[in-house]
């Protein structure tokens, strides 16, 4: 795909008035045909020429949209540009799920409870533009991730009047309850949740077969841990340290040699395949592959050990998402599909 110059996107913006729509809608035309850098360079130009002419919304529009074309590079521009749209009041809810989802994406990535802290106060402040369902969850999961478990559960169960049985919520309200210690509360809920999507909420809400499984193996409830496990087993890869150590401690010996040395099988088949490809670019890289391998083998051997004479059981976290969505403004696609 071609892409155009400043000079071109000049041209471009001499065809249209200094609209901010129109603009908008030319960039939104430009990355439809995958060509982000066309849309961030013509919106670029734009405020480069009208930006004594715009006022504050206008700008916070044109901002928000540009931090959007940069989202997919991990690029610093989006988040100046949405935190510039923020400081001028954007009255857009798209700008306020953009800061909050990137800094929501920062904590995921280096786990920095600063970054969370500042998805918690933008979907707060995001609050002020629209107090609907999207930025008070996001508020919960963000307290949730804190670990202000009793906080995070007093918003999924005021959301859970408005949108009742919706299986996202009796997760997220089940998960709190895990770190209250609420055993019993947190089984109901458990039990009353299905898998796949929410025919009454289908945006966003599909549950999947791990989300129930971690949560009773978190809840030391083995058998139906297992159980869930059993069921998964034709859609998900259950070879990890959780199952093997469920079936361990549940006495079955038998299946968890089998599931361990059928692991071992192919991971040793997987070496000697590397052993013999040609595809490699050179020796070093067929070392690199092998050395991985050799890794997880090695690893697989130490874990297995653990868990059967050192009673080691494998952590896992309970974790949660906020709703991830565009937040380009006046996207006609995505609105639509609404």
């Amino acid at each position: 795909m071609k892409n155009i110059n400043q000079g071109e996107a000049e041209t471009l913006l001499n065809e249209c008035p200094n609209s901010v729509d129109s603009a908008c809608e030319l960039a939104n035309a430009e990355s439809q045909a995958w060509r982000e850098k066309n849309s961030q360079l013509i919106l670029e130009k734009f405020l480069e020429k009208y930006s004594d002419e715009l006022n504050d919304v206008e700008k916070a529009k044109v901002y928000t949209n540009l931090a959007f074309y940069y989202n997919d590079e991990g690029n610093i521009k989006e988040y100046e540009y949405l935190s510039a749209a923020v400081k001028l009041n954007s009255p857009y809810i798209e700008t306020y799920r953009g800061l909050a989802l990137y800094h929501f994406a920062a904590y995921r990535e280096k786990g920095s409870v600063e970054d969370l802290e500042r998805s918690l106060l933008t979907y707060e402040k995001g609050r002020s533009i629209s107090d609907n369902y999207e930025m008070n969850f996001g508020r919960a999961v963000c307290l949730f991730e804190l670990k202000e478990y009793e906080k995070a559960k007093t918003i999924f169960l005021q959301l859970l009047e408005n949108y009742p049985n919706r299986m996202r919520l009796f997760l997220c309200i089940a998960y709190c309850d895990v770190y209250l210690g609420n055993k019993i509360q947190s089984l109901d809920y458990l039990k009353k949740i299905k898998i796949g999507g929410d025919p009454a909420y289908q945006r966003d809400d599909e549950i999947w077969e791990f989300d129930i499984i971690n949560a009773y193996y978190v809840l030391d409830e083995y058998k139906l841990f297992l159980e869930e496990c059993e069921k998964a087993k034709s859609s998900c890869d259950l070879n990890y340290g959780p199952y093997y150590f469920g079936l361990w401690t549940m006495n079955q010996h038998d299946q968890f040699y089998l599931e361990v040395d059928k692991q071992r099988t192919e991971i040793l088949g997987c070496i000697e395949d590397v052993k013999i490809d040609d595809d490699f670019a050179s020796e070093e890289e067929r070392q690199e592959h092998l050395q991985c391998w050799e890794d997880d083998l090695e690893s697989l051997n130490i874990l297995e050990h653990k868990i059967k004479y050192e009673n080691y059981k494998p952590t896992v976290k309970l974790k949660l998402w906020p709703i991830y969505d565009c937040y380009l403004i006046d996207y006609l696609t995505h609105k639509l599909s609404e």
